[in-house]
């Protein structure tokens, strides 16, 4: 589809449904991925399904919300790689959900330090190779909160719009450096987390297709293969923008249910 061939792509979050699902696309058009976070375990486990044995996929156990432990896996990786032509931040804290007159100070922090905070760390940290080499694509995930949500997502709609707008002013910014930055954003996606709340109740799935004007829940490779194309070179003059991918979810007006249509 895209040549990545020699490209050096950072997934942080690779240990995540999504985090693979990039690192994966961007493994098969020929880069070589570095898969970032917290837990050794995962990341092994992770790197087990993207062909370890091509040699262009490795592992780098870190925090995106600790600037030191960020900036040493910034370092060890490009003691191995020449550059990182491509970073794509997929990390993310658990769900935060609840009222928000019952959120404390210490729910707020303890979400926006990795949603927003580790996207800032990692577009500044990472970054500085793309400056020095004149050539990068950032791609980071938001969500389709952003354009339209529901109640009791307070915390994780500000942390992904944040991402948006600095997203948004760094491709200003950067744009003459040959660096884009551009956003994607899942609407319902069949990732553990949607399985586990499609789960809990039988209507839960009926509701989903009722609302979405393609009757389809989105699977992994949606959102993927959009991140290897707006990694690639044939994405140069897309910049600044977020892409969302909701089957036409937050497009939709209708009261009524789309399974019925004709």
């Amino acid at each position: 589809m895209f040549d990545l061939t020699g490209r050096t792509a950072v997934i942080t979050g690779g240990g995540g449904a999504l985090g693979l699902a990039a690192a994966k696309a961007l493994h098969d058009q020929g880069a070589a991925v570095v898969l970032l976070g917290r837990s050794l375990e995962k990341l092994q486990a992770a790197l087990a399904q993207i062909e370890p044995a091509s040699g262009r996929a490795s592992v780098q156990v870190c925090d995106v919300a600790d600037e030191a432990s960020l900036t040493q896996a910034a370092a060890d990786i490009l003691s191995r790689h020449a550059k990182v032509d491509i970073l794509v931040t997929c990390a993310a804290a658990s769900a935060a959900s609840g009222k928000f007159e019952a959120t404390t100070v210490a729910d707020w922090r303890s979400l926006l330090s990795t949603d927003l905070d580790g996207v800032f760390l990692a577009c500044r940290i990472f970054g500085q190779s793309m400056l020095k080499n004149k050539h990068g694509r950032i791609v980071n995930l938001t969500s389709f909160h952003n354009v339209a949500t529901y109640p009791y997502r307070t915390l994780y709609n500000t942390a992904k719009s944040g991402v948006e707008g600095l997203s948004r002013a760094l491709a200003v910014e950067w744009g003459h450096h040959g660096i884009t930055v551009n956003t994607v954003a899942p609407g319902p996606i069949m990732t553990p987390r949607t399985q586990w709340f499609l789960s809990q109740d039988e209507s839960n799935k009926a509701g989903m297709l009722a609302r979405t004007p393609t009757v389809q829940i989105g699977e992994l490779q949606d959102v993927s293969s959009t991140i290897a194309f707006l990694a690639s070179d044939e994405a140069k003059h897309i910049n600044g923008q977020q892409i969302v991918i909701d089957g036409g979810w937050t497009k939709n007006a209708w009261w009524g249910d789309h399974t019925e249509l004709e």
